[in-house]
């Protein structure tokens, strides 16, 4: 499904990284959907300091270039007399940061800003070369391609959403939208012309490439939990933490009779996975604090197990599976290898293209005034003496 922004050079951006991206999917594994798990997982006793706590919302306070500090409207580069401003690189950072945060720690993202900044800026560069290209060539999108390519967005749309009502809430001619639409679905054919004569991996390659990556492949041991907790405050006394025990023993007791877990769950937990049934997905071992670890891996499958106290407080676990620590067979992952290992020789085609493309294309980068940027810094420290 598209994405509806506000820049089509941006949105052409992620068209053109879908397109190199495309390639080299598959070779990770599909891991569960995240789930809250923050009052079991484990809390480094070397680090008395919480350094997520301490490290600014990036989306509260979005990242800033540093020294040159760069204006919205300066062009970074030049391509074939298109320009890219220091805003729309920022828009894609803004973007892939969003889109991050979700798997990385926010002063690991933080760290990753300059190399964000700059494959933003070399993807759209490519967008930019891909593009003129295309329209050169003599390939082309018929009415009928673009009519269907645009139903399967509609078909994708939320429901009680139109297409053209969430264009226009985001203040994009449908015209305009349309024409870009059709810019990429034309690159995209680009790209696959260009890629069409890759051979696929053989079984020799796919073979080589597992035997020089086996650690890749090893499966640690994990299981699959549920919880239900009731959680210390600091407000707690001896008498009120005897009180949460019998509470929680009460709770398992109604459980053991028949009552639904998730259900309990859902109402009793003081822990966010309250939402999810109580449960936690599925973790290996060194993710949870010790005495939470030690029950979810001894435990009976789909049995509920004694109470537990970590230092968040009395917890009720269900492990529900129990998979021991393995290797993924060459059998397992040929085919999904087959299809990393072409896609890998289809973009390291299309980037030695896309390179070709560079060397005949007018490609100007700005070059950064380091001795006006030094100036600015003194007149900024002199102002604050």
């Amino acid at each position: 499904m598209t994405t509806f922004v506000k820049k089509t050079k941006i949105a052409g951006l992620f068209a053109a990284a879908a397109a190199l991206a495309v390639f080299t999917a598959g070779c990770s594994k599909e891991t569960p959907k995240e789930t809250p798990k923050e009052t079991v997982q484990k809390v480094p006793a070397a680090e008395p300091v919480d350094l997520a706590k301490q490290t600014p919302d990036l989306f509260e306070q979005p990242l800033q270039p540093n020294p040159l500090a760069l204006a919205t409207e300066d062009v970074v580069v030049t391509v074939e007399g298109e320009k890219i401003t220091h805003g729309e690189i920022m828009q894609g950072v803004q973007m892939n940061l969003m889109q991050m945060s979700k798997r990385v720690p926010p002063q690991q993202l933080s760290q990753m800003y300059g190399q964000i900044y700059q494959n933003v800026t070399d993807t759209l560069v490519a967008n930019i070369l891909l593009t003129k290209a295309a329209e050169k060539s003599s390939l082309a999108v018929s009415d009928a391609e673009l009519a269907k390519e645009i139903a399967l967005i509609e078909s994708n749309a939320p429901k009680g959403t139109s297409l053209k009502d969430a264009l226009a809430e985001n203040k994009i001619d449908f015209d305009e939208w349309k024409k870009d639409l059709k810019n990429q679905m034309l690159v995209r054919k680009l790209v696959e012309e260009k890629t069409a004569n890759i051979a696929e991996a053989t079984a020799v390659e796919i073979a080589k490439f597992y035997e020089e990556n086996a650690d890749s492949f090893k499966v640690p041991e994990t299981v699959t939990a549920s919880h239900i907790l009731l959680k210390f405050t600091p407000e707690d006394t001896d008498i009120t933490k005897a009180q949460k025990k019998k509470d929680i023993e009460k709770i398992r007791a109604d459980i053991l009779a028949g009552g639904d877990f998730a259900a309990i769950a859902g109402e009793k937990s003081d822990c966010p996975s309250s939402k999810q049934g109580g449960s936690l997905g599925t973790f290996a071992r060194g993710q949870m604090v010790p005495e939470f670890e030690t029950a979810a891996f001894s435990q009976e499958i789909g049995k509920v197990g004694d109470v537990v106290e970590t230092q968040f407080g009395y917890h009720i676990i269900k492990t529900t599976k129990h998979e021991q620590a393995g290797i993924r067979s060459l059998a397992e992952v040929k085919d999904q290898l087959q299809d990393y290992l072409t896609g890998k020789k289809k973009q390291e085609a299309l980037l030695a293209y896309i390179e070709e493309l560079k060397k005949k294309s007018s490609v100007e980068f700005k070059k950064p005034d380091l001795d006006a940027a030094a100036k600015t810094d003194a007149v900024k420290t002199d102002a604050v003496k």
